[in-house]
């Protein structure tokens, strides 16, 4: 073969090739927006252009899968579920906030990328997904439930909170919060101890 011929693609099953092509254009859309080019997307994920279009019907087929599997919850649970029980509890709470501030700030991108445009799945208000959150939490933090001054439910709700909140572009244009002071601040709120 001369070497200054590219190689091509190797061969993959339509749903292989359907996954390669996501995790190309999830970056894309987050720096470029909707406004990206199949060509783009193509160059990114190392095929010719005419392949989206045998795994995709078309652009916005694959906008939308994209964007579905992005707000998918299960890869966040999944982390959840990696964080051992048996560590410290600072430990496990930051472990818990950087993956809330991952996902918050990946969701509060890809929604700016997409601009007006409303993702076609809403993975947000799931009776499942926030029972099975629960499930989590109630074992991560099993071991920990005589050290907690609120209701366990309550403290997560607050992480999350908090680390959606220390997401959101428009909350830290002046200041950045580190997660070591957002994990601080979770555990020892803003009064001082005796006070």
């Amino acid at each position: 073969m001369n070497p200054q011929t590219p190689s091509r693609a190797p061969r993959m099953s339509v749903e292989d090739r359907r996954e390669s092509i996501l995790d190309a254009v999830v970056p894309l859309l987050l720096s470029q927006g909707a406004d990206v080019t199949t060509k783009d997307i193509a160059d990114a994920a190392c095929i010719a252009e005419g392949t989206i279009f045998r795994a995709f019907a078309d652009k916005e087929e694959l906008i939308q899968q994209a964007v579905a599997r992005f707000m998918d919850p299960e890869p966040t649970f999944r982390a959840l579920e990696q964080i051992d029980p048996s560590l410290a509890l600072k430990s496990k709470v930051r472990a818990v906030v950087d993956i809330f501030r991952e996902r918050s700030a990946g969701i509060v991108g890809i929604i700016s990328a997409l601009g007006h445009r409303k993702p076609a799945h809403d993975h947000g208000n799931d009776p499942r997904g926030e029972a099975r959150a629960a499930a989590i939490f109630a074992t991560l933090f099993a071991p920990d439930s005589d050290s907690l001054r609120v209701d366990q439910s309550l403290a997560v709700f607050f992480i999350r909170l908090l680390a959606f909140g220390s997401s959101m572009p428009m909350f830290t244009a002046d200041r950045d919060v580190e997660t070591d002071e957002l994990v601080d601040f979770i555990l020892r709120g803003i009064v001082k101890e005796g006070r």
